[in-house]
């Protein structure tokens, strides 16, 4: 009976030697500072060696270690190294705290300067902070200085392909082209770390937009410590404008905390001359516009490090947008001979209130230690504007006498709320061989819009109920995708497949227009590196274009009694297939021939009734047509004091239209060039310059025919005080020359259009940095990639 104790002794000791324990715990300095990058050794009695550092945050780990005796050793420069010798039983824990040599040395500080332009497989990145443009602006005026980027009227396209959506930290703006221009004035451009500009989306991103996406990629607050800026900027054009701002930064342990507060202030003179000429008459428009624009904003984040294989983040943007305008229309109206018939005068005034608010909450959790990890993100986003333009009519005879009954008063209200709200789950896992990613996505979309008209008599305001409407407008969507990933020697291939159903319902004016569709989305990704000089690449993909919400609105805006908008509530989504091949020689010249095909386009036209002089401007769908680019982009240093971004493009463009108020078809080219230089003045690198310039031949743009154009932009910057101090100086179109100009053909009535923005300004700028400078980069992007493009 002995026997059997003895026996089951011999046992747990012979299964308690092959058991299998952790070892685990943190490293920090004398201040009980986490230190990251230490290295860990250990070593076991049966001559086995194994190395590990710590993470950011200082913990490290071993796992699956026998029971033993084992000697653990920390170690790093600067450091003094500590030995431990234990027994391993069981999970042990070890802290350790490290002691600094009396002898250390000083700080030693890297600067590395990444090129002002990046080409990457499928995406050209803008560094902003590389750019002295970047200098005391905002979103929208950064986005003009970057290479194929264009912004025109505050609108934001891409050379020779048209409009772009427009992304924040990897998130779709649902705005319409006024309201993202208003947004992107709230961003100060001391915010944004660089540009992103994605011709050919991957499976990843959501399908909507036909021409691609520009990516704002907004900076994180990653110092140990506490850091911050202020800045001031003043700008003159016709009028003055002034602003100014902040962020603070704290990072402690586990804990990142972010903030920035602008405000800008200032008017700007927009001037607007068009000219129709009906059979009969001919009607030339002048638009004489003074607007005011008060625009504060704000940012706040945080994050925590929950584990070290865990990051817990939650942020909020909100900004507010004071508008008001003073408006002069005069429309002077000549006869077939050319003499004057009469003139057709309107004041108007306009006051916009609009504010936004969003807020992410944010999962980032590493699922190993070779970078498979699960990112998920939550977003809520709301806008809300509330618009009020009043205007008046009166009309003159030949002789200046004003016509009787011809005087009228009116008043347009609109209000307008948009809720978005979005969960986004994506998985990347990363083998030795290949990668794979999967993710999904629910959006849920409610617009509503309260519309209404008033036409003042006996100097009381009567509302129209014919002019009246409240649209509401509802869209979800469940998207699923998955990307592969390999590379075989000297090849590289990504494919990845979408699919997105989408539910729509729209009510407005006793209409109501309901529709469900799913479609696929493929993207595929061909690169073969030749050698170190030359890269070959193509890729294919298929997108959507849903349309903006206020064009499904049926409702009738008018801005005079013969002008008039309105919306199409059985507006469809239009579809683009595009094809890029590129080659790049030795990271200077890439060049790229592209190929798009639209089906379905979309646009508003201006139908216009030679027997009534109305002019109604309403979205349909009529456009089918083909577009082909050959692209140059051009790198040079030849000089260590002079880096200079160049880019040539040449494009054919065909348009078809299924309308008989249009012409059928409008062919040709255009060309757009456009040279950006930086030079460095002194050895020490403190005085920088930078000129940029653009040209636009003309070019047909669907069933526009447009002018040529062109911008010069100069700027100088100083930096001071141990480079803390930043002080710019820019002069935007100097030469006054970025005009848009255009004309078109609706119904046999030619169209003509001269619009100058205000674009000649003159800026001074002065920033001043504090806190910590040493940075630790730390990526982070939030989801909710959709529908923000959209609005109104």
């Amino acid at each position: 009976m002995l026997k059997f104790p003895f026996f089951l002794l011999a046992l747990f000791s012979v299964l308690s030697s092959r058991a299998q324990f952790n070892l685990s715990g943190k490293v920090t300095d004398q201040e009980f500072k986490a230190l990251s990058f230490i290295t860990v050794k250990i070593s076991g009695s049966q001559n086995s060696v194994n190395y590990t550092q710590t993470d950011s945050l200082g913990f490290y780990a071993f796992k699956n270690l026998q029971t033993g005796k084992y000697l653990v050793v920390f170690s790093a420069l600067n450091f003094k190294a500590v030995n431990q010798l234990f027994t391993l039983t069981k999970d042990t824990v070890i802290n350790i705290q490290l002691q600094s040599h009396s002898n250390t040395l000083v700080d030693v500080q890297i600067n590395a300067r990444k090129a002002l332009i990046e080409k990457q497989i499928d995406r050209t990145v803008f560094n902003v902070e590389n750019s002295i443009s970047a200098i005391g602006t905002d979103a929208l005026e950064l986005l003009s200085k970057v290479p194929g980027v264009r912004v025109l009227n505050d609108k934001v396209s891409l050379v020779g392909k048209g409009g772009v959506n427009v992304m924040i930290n990897d998130k779709l703006l649902p705005l319409s082209d006024d309201e993202l221009s208003n947004y992107l004035k709230s961003i100060s451009s001391g915010n944004i770390a660089k540009i992103e500009v994605i011709t050919n989306p991957p499976a990843k991103y959501d399908a909507q937009g036909n021409n691609g996406l520009v990516n704002i990629v907004l900076k994180k607050a990653t110092a140990e410590g506490f850091k911050g800026s202020i800045n001031t900027v003043f700008t003159q054009a016709t009028y003055p404008t002034a602003s100014a701002g902040g962020n603070l930064s704290y990072r402690k342990n586990k804990i990142t905390l972010s903030t920035n507060f602008n405000i800008r202030k200032g008017s700007l003179v927009p001037f607007e001359q068009s000219d129709f000429f009906y059979p009969t008459q001919t009607w030339n428009i002048v638009n004489k516009d003074r607007n005011f624009r008060t625009v504060p904003s704000e940012q706040i984040g945080i994050d925590y490090q929950a584990t070290p294989k865990t990051v817990l983040g939650l942020s909020y943007n909100g900004g507010l947008t004071n508008f008001h305008s003073e408006e002069n229309i005069k429309t002077t109206i000549y006869n077939k001979a050319g003499n004057l018939d009469s003139v057709l005068n309107s004041d108007a005034n306009a006051k916009i209130r609009s504010h936004y608010h969003s807020a992410n909450v944010y999962l980032k959790q590493a699922l190993d230690t070779t970078g498979k990890q699960l990112i998920i993100n939550g977003d809520w986003f709301k806008y809300s504007d509330d618009k009020n333009r009043f205007f008046n009519n009166t009309s003159y005879s030949q002789n200046g006498e004003v016509i009787p009954d011809y005087f009228a008063e009116y008043l347009s209200t609109s209000k307008q709320n948009i809720g978005l709200y979005t969960l986004k789950a994506d998985v990347d896992l990363p083998y030795k061989t290949f990668k794979f990613s999967f993710g999904t996505k629910l959006s849920f979309v409610n617009n509503q819009s309260d519309l209404a008209f008033y036409k003042v008599r006996n100097i009381a305001y009567e509302l129209d109920p014919a002019q009246t409407n409240l649209f509401n407008y509802q869209e979800n969507t469940q998207a699923l995708y998955v990307n592969y990933n390999k590379s075989i020697k000297q090849w590289g291939f990504q494919v990845g497949l979408r699919g997105e159903y989408t539910q729509i319902d729209g009510i407005s004016v006793n209409e109501q227009n309901s529709n469900e569709y799913f479609r696929i989305f493929p993207t595929l990704y061909i690169v073969y590196r030749a050698n170190d000089k030359n890269t070959f690449s193509a890729n294919y993909g298929r997108r959507i274009n849903r349309p903006a919400y206020r064009k499904l609105n049926p409702f009738r805006w008018y801005s005079n009694q013969y002008a008039y908008t309105e919306g199409n509530p059985f507006l469809q989504p239009s579809y683009n297939d595009n094809i890029e091949i590129s080659h790049t020689y030795h990271n200077i010249l890439t060049s790229t021939l592209s190929f798009s095909h639209v089906t379905n386009g979309f646009n508003d036209v201006d139908f216009i009734d030679a027997g009534t002089n109305i002019q109604a401007a309403k979205p349909v769908n009529f456009i089918t047509g083909n577009h082909y680019q050959f692209s140059n982009a051009i790198t040079l240093n030849v000089f260590k004091w002079w880096e200079s971004i160049n880019q040539a493009d040449v494009f054919y463009n065909v348009s078809n239209s299924s309308i008989a108020q249009t012409l059928s078809n409008l062919n040709g080219f255009g060309a757009y060039f456009s040279t950006l230089n930086q030079f460095v003045f002194n050895p020490s690198k403190t005085i920088l310059g930078e000129a940029s310039f653009w040209y636009q031949f003309p070019t047909v743009d669907g069933l526009n025919q447009n002018k040529s154009q062109y911008n010069l932009d100069l700027g100088i910057k100083a930096l001071l005080l141990n480079k803390k101090i930043q002080l710019a100086i820019t002069a935007t179109d100097v030469l006054k020359t970025n005009r848009y100009r255009f004309n078109s053909l609706i119904n046999n009535i030619r169209q003509e259009y001269n619009n100058y923005y205000d674009n000649r300004q003159l800026r001074v700028t002065f920033r001043y940095n504090f806190g910590n400078e040493k940075i630790k980069q730390q990526d982070r992007k939030p989801g909710n990639e959709e529908e923000r493009k959209r609005s109104n």
